[in-house]
């Protein structure tokens, strides 16, 4: 009985270890897990919570940019695009106040109004007939029968569109009214002994029954490569191969014409088809500025040193080296003294050694005679056989000729015509002429590029490799790359000349990004004024600013400007420390509405030159209504700027404070694409001189436009190759497209058809803008 007992009561003590073994083992598992969910909770709201900075980070930035967009200011009584209708009634028409034709018919919003048609209805009558092509082509686009019997769209109609020496008839309905010829300027195309008339660009976006080209031919050309009108044919020219193809044609001598038929949009010349995809001999001679400017001032006491590496001989290597093989070269140089180096030779080697002559060997200072220069460098080209050779010269000058008597522009692209010759002309530096170097290139019909110093000269070497390649170029668009024709680089790299900061906040004005705009391009340009007065502005504006005068001289930002550097080399305090950084300053842990500044930040922040704005946060879907931002207080906070920074710093936004008021004193200077294409010529002039181009979007924000290029594939279609101060050291691109639009004179009640044009429509970051521009000066 004891022993029963002593094994029960030991069975129960094993059970009961078992128990609570089981339990501590539970326990534990229990406490196990309930680390694994706090750290899981942990992580998860870790994770959230930075997430959530993230988002915040992201909305912030964009919220940073779009706030220095200033208000656009559209006065009431004006009319900013030109379409007959003012400001304020646009709005009643549901018509753009910068688009004056706002549905893209080509008609006028003003014009539809006085019509009757609706401005916002590319087809009033809803035959698909579009209301402007209507007009055109003397069909009503308020009914679908125009003649009360037939549609209009059934009709078959005649058009004819004409630009310089090209006339093209089109058969079709009233759409085929919008149909377009254009003139082209292409290198490759001039350049061609085997092509005897201009290029012309046909292009419609809508089918057409038949279609006649007739160009007219350049007779002295014709003459003097020795072709007949039997010889002749209207050619097809593919940008994609380089080819050109021949059509069925026939010729008008009493005219001077060759006609043919053609079925589709493209490029179209008059040239000899035997020998028009023939390589000819290309025959190109460098003319080199060697004039005392361009060396050290211990050897040349009044040089502004532009290349005293000798760049522009490296330059000249380059393109020897990318020239195929059977290229002939000739090295010519000039100061006061035109000197030839050697004639046209594809020995490679003796180039690099007559290169590495003119590096080593002492030069003689006796001044900078251009014209005479050129003059005898067109002279090396002489002819054995008429259309044997392509000749070009390429002229590097930095600076403007001391020449007297000099022979003119007209005299010198005579002898240039006469012999065949196409300039091309690089403006090193400075101090060149512009206008001189441009228009001797563009009358032999070649191209001007500009270097602001020895450094660019590898991108002028880009370009003009692509010029040889007919002036082809890459750029991306929403989807892919496409091919288009660099009509107008200025030379201006936003990573070199472009700020190394972006735009900024004031307390008195939304940013300063017009005096960004004007600051580059003067730096670009070298017409920056290293000190200015006070300005007023005059100009009517809510918004426009007094703003105190500035002083460069004995600050390092004027300094490095008047030592030549590019504008990206400054580099301010102001701009790199923390208060100018919108992700480090923000407290993102800030409870109720209002997204805030750090405390470690806004207490000492005024005592800088800082102070604090709230703006509403739109979009984003964050748990704050506001955000505060910090804005540059230049106004009355200039003293503490110097201060906590420098003078150099102070003294560098002063400037851009100053030269932004300009935008508020600028009227007469202010340009824009509507009312025909005198705009636009005048923009293509100031690229063509190697000028970045102030420009406003939307009459928001303010940038450069420092290139053009057009569509391969359509004449209509351009990109502006832009530098956004919003986006330092990038490259950015504004799409514009040119549409048909049709002048009316509405006098005698009834539409007349006086003429024809083209309307622009820009885009930027995928929207549509309304864009303008501004030549102001400092003053």
């Amino acid at each position: 009985m004891g022993t029963n007992n002593s094994s029960s009561e030991a069975f129960i003590k094993s059970l009961d270890r078992s128990m609570r073994k089981k339990r501590v083992i539970l326990f534990t598992l229990l406490a196990v897990l309930v680390v694994i969910i706090i750290l899981v909770v942990s992580v998860s709201v870790g994770i959230n919570r930075k997430n959530k900075i993230d988002k915040a980070k992201s909305v912030i930035s964009q919220i940073d940019i779009k706030s220095t967009f200033k208000k656009p200011e559209f006065h009431d009584l004006d009319d900013w695009d030109n379409d007959g209708i003012k400001n304020k009634e646009e709005s009643v028409f549901g018509t753009g106040i910068q688009s004056e034709d706002t549905d893209g018919d080509g008609l006028s919003d003003g014009d539809e109004k006085l019509l009757g048609t609706d401005p916002t209805k590319y087809d009033t009558d809803g035959d698909m007939m579009l209301d402007g092509y209507e007009i055109i082509a003397g069909t009503d686009p308020t009914t679908r029968r125009s003649d009360g019997e037939t549609e209009d769209a059934q009709r078959v109609l005649e058009i004819v569109k004409t630009d310089g020496d090209c006339t093209i008839t089109l058969t079709g309905n009233p759409n085929v009214a919008g149909s377009s010829v254009e003139k082209l300027d292409l290198f490759g195309i001039t350049s061609n002994s085997s092509v005897v008339s201009d290029a012309y660009d046909f292009y419609t976006e809508y089918s057409f029954q038949s279609a006649e080209i007739s160009i007219k031919v350049n007779d002295s050309k014709m003459k003097k490569f020795d072709f007949s009108f039997d010889d002749l044919s209207v050619l097809k020219f593919d940008a994609k191969t380089l080819q050109y193809t021949k059509l069925d044609s026939s010729s008008d001598k009493s005219k001077g014409t060759v006609t043919a038929k053609i079925t589709e949009s493209g490029t179209y010349v008059v040239g000899a088809e035997k020998t028009v995809n023939d390589p000819a001999v290309t025959r190109v001679c460098f003319l080199i500025d060697n004039s005392g400017s361009m060396y050290p001032v211990e050897l040349c006491p009044t040089s502004s040193e532009n290349d005293v590496e000798f760049k522009r001989l490296d330059f000249a290597q380059s393109l020897i080296n990318k020239f195929d093989a059977d290229y002939q070269i000739a090295i010519c140089k000039f100061t006061g003294t035109y000197t030839k180096m050697t004639d046209f030779t594809t020995d490679r080697i003796m180039l690099s050694e007559t290169l590495r002559a003119i590096r080593n060997n002492d030069e003689i200072f006796d001044g900078t005679h251009n014209q005479t220069a050129l003059k005898n460098c067109i002279n090396e080209f002489k002819e054995d056989k008429p259309g044997k050779y392509r000749n070009i010269i390429v002229m590097l000058s930095d600076g403007e000729s001391d020449e007297v008597d000099a022979a003119t522009v007209e005299e010198l692209t005579a002898l240039a015509n006469d012999k065949n010759v196409i300039v091309l002309t690089v403006g090193l530096g400075r101090d060149i002429d512009r206008e001189w170097l441009r228009t001797v290139a563009e009358s032999t019909g070649g191209k001007y590029y500009a270097a602001s110093d020895a450094n660019a000269l590898d991108d002028v070497y880009k370009q003009i490799e692509a010029t040889f390649n007919y002036d082809i170029v890459e750029y991306s668009d929403a989807k892919d790359k496409i091919s288009g024709y660099m009509l107008y680089n200025t030379g201006f790299d936003p990573a070199r000349n472009g700020f190394s900061f972006k735009n900024f906040r004031t307390t008195t004005t939304s940013s300063v990004d017009f005096g960004i705009a004007v600051m580059a391009r003067d730096w670009y340009m070298g017409t920056l004024p290293l000190s200015l007065g006070d300005i007023e502005p005059a100009d009517d504006s809510e918004q426009k600013v007094n703003a105190p005068g500035y002083d460069l001289t004995n600050v390092k930002p004027g300094q490095a400007y008047a030592a030549r550097k590019v504008m990206s080399i400054v580099a301010p305090q102001i701009f790199f420390h923390r208060y100018s950084k919108v992700k480090e300053y923000i407290d993102y842990t800030s409870s109720g509405n209002v997204l805030k500044v750090k405390k470690d930040y806004r207490y000492d922040a005024k005592s800088k030159g800082w102070e604090i704005y709230k703006t509403r946060i739109d979009g984003g879907n964050l748990s704050w209504e506001y955000v505060e931002l910090l804005n540059l207080d230049i106004a009355n906070g200039l003293k503490k700027i110097e201060n906590t920074y420098s003078t150099d710093d102070s003294q560098l936004v002063a400037a851009l404070y100053r030269l932004n008021a300009l935008q508020w004193d600028d009227s007469e200077y202010e340009f824009t694409l509507t009312g025909g294409d005198d705009g636009f010529d005048y923009l293509c002039e100031l690229l063509a001189d190697g000028v970045p181009v102030v420009t406003t979007i939307d009459d928001t924000h303010t940038v450069n436009t420092i290139g053009l290029i057009r569509d391969s594939s359509c004449h209509r279609k351009y990109i502006l190759r832009i530098y956004d101060n919003n986006y330092p050291m990038t490259t950015k691109e504004l799409y514009l497209e040119k549409k048909p639009v049709v002048q009316l004179d509405m006098s005698s009640g009834e539409p007349k058809v006086i003429g024809e044009g083209f309307a622009y429509e820009a885009t930027y970051e995928g929207k549509q803008v309304g864009i303008s521009f501004s030549n102001v000066p400092t003053h």
